[in-house]
């Protein structure tokens, strides 16, 4: 297996992060798809994520927040903040939902509860809410969250590559909830960072992330971001100012 991880530092004066990390409990991790594969220790989370030198990561099981306490436990002392989040299926597409580090986990639970994932549901990202995206974003901002639309230019979940009306995904697209833009291909940087899309006029902060569902994929699309230590209230920050607080490695390599 070629080996794609970033095991580079972050710059002085920036985290290195990666916002979208599965665990086991995600129906679609490997452990669930791939014939005789070991179960995953939580534990190679970690050290996966250490192994990467990331200073920040987001557990982002679809629909669910089961795992996020055991890894906050196992990260406890090594130096790595796990930030409490979830990817939640909506109608548009799916997005990430990223919550303050002291969040009480119950109260994500009872969201999602509302929003049509009863606990049967939690991990399975093929069930999804009625609620259109934008929808599900102002919940997420209620709690104190932000809300990342998750890999918009993939198909077939991304919102702004389905197949929804035009007016929908402009819609979504201008929600005055929307944090950042998850994206997979290196020309949307630059397509939505800078408004270069006629469709989508408004220039968003583009994140992009793992979307790990192994513990070998961690890293291996980290972002960085200016931030004296890894929280909400600094990503919130850094997205608000993404020109010159969030760097890709492609830059951080030119420079």
């Amino acid at each position: 297996m070629k080996d794609t991880i970033d095991r580079g530092p972050a710059p002085a004066g920036y985290k290195k992060l990666d916002l979208h990390i599965h665990t086991p409990f995600s129906a679609c991790y490997i452990d669930h798809i791939k014939q005789g594969q070991p179960p995953t220790d939580p534990r190679a989370i970690i050290d996966a994520a250490l192994e990467a030198r990331l200073d920040g990561i987001a557990i982002t099981d679809h629909n669910g927040v089961e795992m996020v306490a055991t890894l906050r436990a196992l990260a406890a002392g090594t130096g790595l903040t796990v930030l409490p989040g979830t990817e939640i299926s909506t109608r548009g597409g799916h997005c990430l939902a990223i919550f303050p580090e002291e969040i009480d986990l119950d109260a994500v639970r009872e969201m999602l509860r509302a929003i049509g994932f009863p606990p049967e549901t939690w991990g399975d990202g093929f069930k999804r809410t009625e609620l259109w995206m934008d929808e599900v974003f102002a919940r997420i901002a209620a709690l104190g969250g932000i809300a990342i639309g998750a890999h918009v230019d993939r198909e077939p979940r991304g919102f702004l590559a389905s197949d929804e009306k035009p007016s929908d995904k402009r819609r979504i697209y201008d929600s005055p909830n929307i944090a950042a833009l998850e994206v997979t291909d290196e020309r949307s940087i630059a397509r939505y960072g800078e408004g270069r899309d006629l469709r989508y006029p408004t220039p968003r902060a583009c994140t992009q992330s793992s979307d790990a569902h192994a513990p070998w994929e961690i890293g291996r699309r980290p972002i960085f971001m200016r931030m004296e230590s890894v929280t909400l209230t600094a990503i919130r920050a850094a997205l608000a100012n993404y020109r010159d607080d969030v760097l890709f490695p492609a830059a951080v390599a030119m420079a």
